[in-house]
């Protein structure tokens, strides 16, 4: 005789993972962004975005929303949560940020985050899309005014951001000063 299963609940209802101390708010500005509601510590973890891994021509024929609410963590791979509001992809760009990525879908502090400050990190360390680009207007003295998919490439940005690169681009880096110190014992 089968034994009677009990129904479960499921114990997840969220795709992504936010620090405790995080909630979005609307802004002028920047639609829906992250703020500290307490304060966070340098090191700790801010962020962990999680949904499904589409290929860049996947991505392209998703719903815009579900464009936005994606993070490249590949060459030719990005993880997304679609169609579901996320608290975690409420996180903007900065070009002076407090948060940077450890590993491919982790942000953590990268110094101490008080209460009221948005949460945000710079999109040059997971973008990696030649096409990509995107207005910027974050008003840091550090602003860009435009990011690029190609802003991995810039040695001042490689210096500031290093360890905090996601690792296909953090590869990608290592290639390239590979091919300048070759080029430069090949001279």
């Amino acid at each position: 005789m089968p034994r009677h299963q009990p129904h479960l609940q499921p114990a997840i209802t969220r795709l992504s993972w936010t620090h405790p101390y995080i909630d979005k708010v609307l802004t002028p500005n920047a639609g829906y962004s992250l703020v500290a509601t307490g304060p966070i510590r340098k090191g700790e973890t801010v962020v962990v975005w999680g949904g499904i891994v589409v290929t860049t021509a996947q991505l392209r024929t998703l719903p815009e929303i579900a464009q936005h609410r994606a993070i490249q963590i590949e060459d030719d791979l990005h993880l997304t949560s679609g169609m579901v509001d996320e608290l975690a992809d409420c996180a903007n760009h900065s070009c002076d940020p407090n948060t940077g990525l450890s590993g491919q879908i982790t942000l953590i502090a990268l110094r101490d985050i008080a209460v009221g400050e948005e949460i945000c990190f710079d999109y040059a360390t997971s973008d990696g899309l030649p096409e990509f680009y995107m207005p910027c207007a974050c008003g840091s003295p550090h602003c860009r005014g435009a990011v690029t998919g190609n802003d991995w490439q810039r040695p001042d940005l490689q210096a500031r951001y290093a360890g905090y690169f996601s690792p296909y681009l953090q590869r990608r880096i290592d290639a390239l000063k590979a091919k300048a110190a070759a080029d430069t014992v090949g001279s």
